[in-house]
């Protein structure tokens, strides 16, 4: 009998455990594929859609229009955008943040998309990692 109790315990373990990394690995396949919606609509000029899975702290924060503005300043400093390299899925302050990097002519930045609990946008940054002189 004992046996029994020990056993029903550990499965009860278990499964507790596997539900919360299942919960964890959602969240981050959903930044996932909400960081890539993101920046596939930035690369169309769809802002309105960049923006469609924010949080409602970050859509009053940082409207489309304001992305807009922000994004097609970059060729101005950055030259023209050539693609984007691999993104990489982590987790910062207990939410997941997918780093993708934009490579430019003259330089490259990490879009770094920020999600919350939930899985909705809860911040985007922009933040160059390396700047190339000009010829």
């Amino acid at each position: 009998m004992p046996t029994r109790v020990w056993l029903i315990m550990f499965l009860a373990a278990s499964v507790s455990t596997v539900q919360a990394q299942t919960s964890d690995m959602s969240v981050h396949a959903l930044c996932d594929a909400h960081a890539d919606a993101l920046l596939t609509a930035l690369d169309q000029a769809h802002y309105d859609t960049a923006a469609a899975d924010f949080n409602d702290a970050l859509r009053t924060r940082y409207p489309a229009a304001q992305l807009q503005r922000d994004y097609e300043s970059l060729p101005s400093k950055y030259g023209k955008m050539l693609g984007r390299g691999r993104p990489h899925t982590g987790d910062m302050a207990g939410h997941s943040v997918v780093m993708t990097p934009l490579i430019f002519e003259h330089g490259t930045l990490s879009a770094e998309v920020h999600c919350d609990a939930d899985g909705a946008v809860s911040d985007v940054r922009l933040q160059p990692t390396q700047v190339m002189g000009t010829p």
